[in-house]
Formats: structure tokens, sequence, C-alpha cells
């Protein structure tokens, strides 16, 4: 028992809960041991290569092991009791759509129960039982939009709001955010909290701080913050502030932010080629290319040729208040050119012979008058 216990927990560590985005924000209502009875299967799936659910036995064994129960005869029952539960649990979409003819909000309601079947018999060590075929475009054959964790950071968490919330947060910082905010009614809703705890006190201290709580304590992310927002006196919006604990992942996801602001503004200085930009203290200049500062990939430079003498003008870009500075220098350069009517005439008969494709006098045109 004692080997088969450190496999179990060996697993868990390991496992992997992957679902659709969807998924994540849908609407289904669990307690915590129903969620982690869920979420242990969804760990058991390969969804990124299969496409059809199979008939699957998990043993009661293991079960137990990821409540971290010990085995009893209360334990056996509640099981049986759990089946019968899970067998009504549904995965449900409430959402508004517009309709292409009427050009009006219509309200969407759909439900897939999650299980085909669930099954378990007095006297057998198992639970046997098949997921539904409706829930595979969320759960199998992910490809994007997904959002993976680990098993063993929702594994401890008492509340099965506190697991939900956190899936949430997980998603969002998958997508480089660090804060989510939500209207309060909307989050209840989709939790399906009971109106037992829909008042604000009752949903502050039963559902939030629990998920503060076990989210702090149990995962790998600390909930720094939960901001409320009012409309009148009543509070209607709600703002999570959160951030990995592990500093490596801290660093990790800064970096991805990082590349990818650069990637942006690669691309918007790219975007000068074959354009000349005009300031005062350095004249006409015809963008070159662009280069990282001893190529640390840390700073960007673009890279200018000064047009009266070919010298080499470089202009740090640090972020997008510089590009807009390059666009000014850029709207200058235009005007300059078009106050400069020799120039204008000299470029439209350029163009004319491009375009007539009357090419034998090009080099008269381009060499200077004397």
């Amino acid at each position: 028992m004692k080997t088969q216990t450190k496999s179990i927990k060996k697993r868990a560590n390991k496992a992997i809960v992957t679902q659709d985005n969807r998924f994540i924000y849908a609407k289904y209502d669990m307690n915590a041991n129903e969620m982690k009875f869920f979420m242990w299967i969804v760990a058991q799936l390969n969804s990124q290569k299969e496409q059809l659910f199979q008939v699957c036995e998990i043993p009661l064994s293991e079960i137990f092991q990821v409540w971290q129960w010990g085995e009893t005869s209360e334990g056996y029952n509640y099981v049986r009791d759990l089946c019968y539960s899970m067998a009504k649990k549904a995965y449900v979409e409430d959402f508004k759509l517009l309709d292409e003819k009427t050009m009006k909000e219509k309200s969407v309601f759909q439900a897939m129960p999650l299980f085909k079947f669930i099954r378990y018999e007095q006297g057998q060590s198992y639970v046997t039982y098949q997921l539904n075929d409706s829930l595979t475009e969320y759960l199998l054959d992910l490809k994007r939009d997904f959002t993976q964790l680990k098993f063993s950071d929702i594994q401890q968490m008492k509340s099965a709001y506190s697991i939900r919330i956190y899936n949430m947060l997980v998603c969002e910082l998958k997508q480089n955010r660090q804060s989510l905010k939500m209207n309060l009614a909307v989050l209840q809703n989709i939790l399906e909290v009971p109106k037992s705890l829909q008042d604000w006190q009752g949903f502050q201290r039963r559902v939030l701080a629990q998920a503060k709580k076990d989210i702090n304590a149990k995962s790998n992310l600390i909930l720094l913050d939960i901001k409320t927002f009012k409309t009148g006196r009543k509070i209607t919006d709600l703002e999570f502030i959160f951030d990995y604990k592990n500093n490596d992942k801290r660093i990790q996801r800064d970096k991805e932010k990082q590349d990818s602001f650069n990637e942006a503004l690669i691309k918007a200085i790219e975007s000068y080629a074959g354009k000349s930009i005009y300031f005062k203290d350095y004249g006409e200049l015809i963008y070159r290319n662009w280069q990282w500062e001893n190529n640390d990939k840390k700073r960007i430079f673009a890279v200018f040729t000064r047009k009266s003498d070919e010298k080499l003008i470089c202009f740090l870009v640090k972020n997008f208040k510089d590009i807009n500075a390059l666009q000014k220098a850029k709207d200058k350069a235009e005007e300059m050119f078009y106050l400069d009517t020799e120039a204008v005439k000299a470029g439209l008969e350029f163009k004319k012979k491009l375009e007539q494709g009357s090419l034998f006098n090009l080099n008269s045109l381009l060499s200077p008058k004397k």
C-alpha cells in the first residue's frame, strides 16, 4: 500500500490538467471533491494527441489518494454518491449572440453532460466511466487557446470556488496578464454561487477570502489583491491582481512579454523602409536597417543614413513614443519634399516613366543637373 501511495503522489506531482480556455470560464457546479475527481480524470488525457474519449477505469484507492483520504467503509459509500452526483453534472454555455438577420442580441443556452456514463458496482475496487463526446473540442486535440496547470497546485485546496478562480488566474497569466477584471454578477453566475452567498458580505467571506487563502498557501501563484469597484454605493466589479511565486517563472514571463514588445517595435521600425525622415539637427535621413545594441537583444536602434554625407545616424527606440517621434520626422520630410516643387515634378516624371516602361532615359532623370 505504501508503494502505491508513493506512486500516486508522484503521478499527482506530474499530472497536467489541460483545458480549452472556454471550459475555464464555463458554468458548472461542483464541490471541491467533485472538482478534484474531474480534474484528475482530465489530467489522465493526452490532450495533444487523443481525439476520442475511451471507456476508462479508475481504482478507488487512486480516488482516495487524489482526495488525500484513508480507505474506510464511509469512503466507499461516498464514492457511490459521488458517481450519482457526477452523472448529473453538465458543462453549460450561457451567453448572448448577435442575430445576423434581426441584428439584435439573443440569449443562447447550451448544456452538455460531462459523462456519457459513470458506473460503480458494490464490491468492485474501481469506477468505470466515459466522458461525453460533446466535450472533445474542449479537452482533446488542443492546438491553441488552451491552459495547462499542475494538478498538485489544486489538490490541497479546500474550496471548489478557489479551484475555479485559480484556473482563471492561470489562464490569464498564460496570456501575459497579471490582472483580471470581472463584473461581480458575471463571476457569481460562472461559479454558480447560491443565492445565500450572493450578498457581498457572504461572497467576500466564503468565496473570495477562502480563494485567496487557498491560492496563496497551496498553489504556485500569489493572489496579491482583490480590488472592488462601485456603481453608486453597490460593489459591481472586481479586479484580481496576481503573479507567480516562483521567480524563475516571473522572469520567463517577463522575457516573453519583452520579446513580444520588441517584435512590435521592430515591425514598426521596418515600416520606414524606403522612406525619409527629417530632424533639424541632422537634416534628411534615409532608413537603412535596425540592429540590437551589442547583440544583447535588450536595446533596439533604428539606423539611418544622412543624405548629405552618407553618415550613419542611430536612434535608440525604447517604446512607441520613440516611434511617434520618427513618424513626426517622416511627416516633416514629406512636408519639405512637397514644398520643393522641382523635386515633386522630378518625382512625378520618374513615376510616369516607370509606369510607361520608358526606362531608356532613367539615368538622365536621376543624374544631377550641371
